[in-house]
């Protein structure tokens, strides 16, 4: 009961301020908006940049930790596309995204913040590390089925599809701050750059601000998405089968993989991994949603649900990982 107190129930009430902050109108509907901005493009950026860039050579190259993230990776996208093309008839490419949905995480306004918040700074490496692997990996799967399907509907040949494909890719993978921090971070470790030390002072005092804000600002916007309730466009077997996958399997997969698979000593890593694998659907998702027309409805809900709930799941797996 000891990490309750002093880890889950301190991280949570955070949450719940903003919540409180929001259902009380102590804060503008738009300060969720404000507050992630900061948080996307300053905060978490500087965290990861001084957690990555003051790193070992061997944590960035840690084989087993790398190899565990791809498997975990690979099985919850492949299970998840199996069960929606053959138990709900889903057409491909559609059921990419409910691969994304239950595989692809809130690490930047959650995940991150919330180990960085339970076990310190030293908990933000295997993260960043774990989302890197993450955005890699599942942009990439969604992007490719998306537009292997536009070339296949249009004709095109391979020739000319493969340039604005890899484009696409790149752009979504590489084109954001926080992918972009990380990719830093680990050039200026694996080439032995030189920093200045202003440099870190100001990544230092300005990244531990990521946490609080980020967590604050969940709880605010939950205060401001009820309406999100009352969307009725998705079956509810599914919707089940999707918060099953995403809260329960992907993290008891992630601590079977990790303790028997890939074995990693490091207690801190691998309760990160599996902490991350328990986190909600990411809002990422809502983005490819509406950039290719597929469940733009029900993925709000999702995101929402499955965060609500998440609070209640992370907790248990919190307690039990320290117990």
């Amino acid at each position: 009961m000891g990490v309750m107190f002093q880890v889950v129930i301190p991280i949570f009430a955070i949450i719940v301020c903003g919540f409180l902050a929001g259902r009380f109108s102590l804060l503008p509907s738009n300060g969720t908006t404000t507050l992630n901005f900061f948080v996307y493009y300053f905060a978490l950026p500087a965290l990861l940049f001084y957690s990555l860039s003051t790193a070992s050579t061997e944590q960035l190259t840690n084989t087993n930790f790398i190899l565990a993230n791809l498997l975990i990776i690979l099985c919850c996208f492949i299970v998840t596309i199996l069960i929606f093309t053959i138990v709900f008839k889903k057409k491909f490419p559609d059921v990419s995204l409910y691969g994304m949905i239950t595989s692809y995480g809130n690490t930047g306004f959650l995940g991150i913040p919330l180990l960085t918040a339970a076990f310190g700074q030293e908990a933000a490496i295997p993260a960043a590390i774990t989302t890197f692997i993450y955005d890699v990996v599942v942009i990439s799967f969604v992007i490719i089925s998306f537009e292997i399907s536009k070339a296949t509907k249009s004709k095109q040949t391979d020739q000319r599809q493969l340039v604005p494909m890899l484009g696409s890719i790149g752009k979504a993978i590489l084109l954001n701050p926080i992918n972009l921090s990380l990719i830093i971070g680990i050039t200026v470790v694996l080439l032995e750059i030189s920093i200045p030390q202003s440099v870190y002072v100001f990544a230092e005092v300005l990244g531990p601000a990521a946490g609080p804000t980020a967590l604050f600002s969940l709880g605010l916007g939950l205060a401001s998405e009820r309406s999100v309730w009352k969307n009725k466009e998705i079956e509810l077997k599914e919707s089940i089968t999707l918060i099953v996958l995403k809260l329960i399997m992907l993290p008891i997969l992630a601590f079977v993989i990790i303790h028997y698979i890939f074995p990693i000593e490091d207690d801190l890593w691998t309760t990160s991994l599996v902490i991350l694998s328990a986190l909600p659907t990411g809002a990422l998702v809502y983005v490819f949603a509406e950039k290719y027309q597929t469940l733009q409805k029900q993925v709000p809900l999702l995101v929402l649900t499955t965060t609500v709930i998440s609070i209640f799941t992370i907790s248990i797996f919190l307690v039990f990982l320290s117990s």
